[in-house]
């Protein structure tokens, strides 16, 4: 999803979000230091995803389903990256394919390019793609589409909207005719989403790769959106709107404990089923470097939430490190998490994607690829 952690830096009121990139400089959002509670409350017990309540999105994709494994001979791969819901049989803690976006390095000695990479199945990364999308113009986020093929952000200059191959070459533009924007991402592998107006009026519009196709999804929305296995997410302290591109909208309770906010919208499921949410207890700086962040495993029928074990003891404490920030939901009921093991007191993130079972517990953790430390899982 391009969904709202302070690992990628804000623009306007947009939460910054998923594996949209991230400018080089990466202010942090939050730099004073300050101190929260501990959440109360137990979560729920663990259970299956639902089986009710929520139709697949219309997405077109040109994803195939895979378990692992990439190109052969180091060669730079076309083909499309597994589907979210590609993945392991029922208890298994194998890891399905993923796919990584690491942003562009500005002003580094060797000026390193983004790269797409893919794990392999020995669990290495592979670097299947590099390019220089944005190069520097881009006002805010650079979003990159879930097959790692193209790129789309706003230009600073011009203040319109580019897309491109992920190469940076076969610029399309679309004029925003000089209105604040959300930073842009991708509602599937070939449409693009973005927001026009202004704080707490946002118009949400969705255009085809080419360009072509502008279509209003919704008006008058109060914040800039995020978007997750073809859905539109939007969220408040306590409830989350979930909508598809023809305006269909749900309005999500989770079933949290009252001192809980909701900080971020990690991951929708593709058949919209269920999501992963980030929440925190709020202090009165609003800091995060002292927050305990929870996150849960939400069933988007009853609002029933299943809390996901911190992959650190320590996090269980308001250490302000393990924010989720993207998620991937498994055909097998388990999830692939971005954590981010940083705080926002922190230079950079540092994220270790972590495998959870159907029950919330961690199975598995491993490392991203080295190098520039802004980026992002795909899918």
């Amino acid at each position: 999803m391009n969904l709202g952690p302070f690992t990628q830096p804000a623009r306007l009121t947009a939460p910054a979000r998923r594996y949209g990139v991230l400018a080089g400089t990466a202010a942090l959002l939050f730099l004073t230091v300050g101190v929260a509670a501990c959440g109360s409350g137990s979560p729920d017990s663990a259970s299956a995803p639902a089986t009710t309540g929520g139709a697949s999105p219309t997405v077109s994709s040109t994803s195939e389903a895979g378990s692992g494994g990439s190109g052969s001979g180091g060669q730079p791969v076309d083909a499309a990256p597994a589907v979210a819901s590609a993945g392991p049989a029922v208890g298994s803690s194998q890891w399905p394919q993923l796919t990584w976006y690491t942003a562009q390095e500005h002003g580094a000695a060797k000026n390193a390019p983004a790269r797409i990479s893919r794990r392999t199945s020995d669990g290495s990364w592979q670097v299947v793609r590099e390019g220089r999308p944005g190069n520097g113009t881009a006002a805010g986020q650079i979003a990159v589409a879930p097959d790692g093929r193209r790129a789309a952000w706003v230009e600073a200059s011009a203040k319109r909207l580019v897309i491109s191959d992920f190469a940076g070459t076969n610029q399309r533009a679309v004029p925003t005719q000089g209105q604040q924007t959300c930073d842009p991402s991708w509602l599937d592998s070939d449409r693009v989403l973005f927001g026009l107006g202004r704080e707490k009026d946002w118009t949400v519009i969705v255009v085809n790769a080419d360009g072509t196709g502008r279509k209003v999804v919704a008006t008058r929305q109060a914040s800039c959106p995020t978007v997750s296995g073809g859905w539109i997410a939007q969220f408040t302290d306590r409830a989350v709107d979930v909508r598809d591109e023809r305006g269909g909208l749900r309005t999500i309770s989770p079933r949290i404990p009252s001192d809980l906010v909701v900080d971020g919208v990690a991951g929708v499921s593709r058949d919209g089923r269920s999501l992963v949410i980030s929440t925190h207890v709020p202090n009165a700086g609003e800091c995060g470097c002292g927050w305990r962040f929870r996150t849960y495993r939400v069933d988007a029928t009853s609002g029933k939430a299943t809390e996901l074990t911190p992959l650190e003891r320590a996090w269980s404490e308001p250490t302000g490190h393990g924010q989720a920030v993207e998620a991937v939901a498994l055909a097998d009921g388990g999830l692939v998490v971005q954590v981010n093991t940083a705080t926002p007191a922190d230079d950079a993130p540092a994220y270790r994607l972590v495998r959870y079972g159907v029950d919330g517990r961690v199975q598995a953790s491993a490392t991203v690829p080295a190098g520039q430390p802004w980026g992002g899982l795909l899918g």
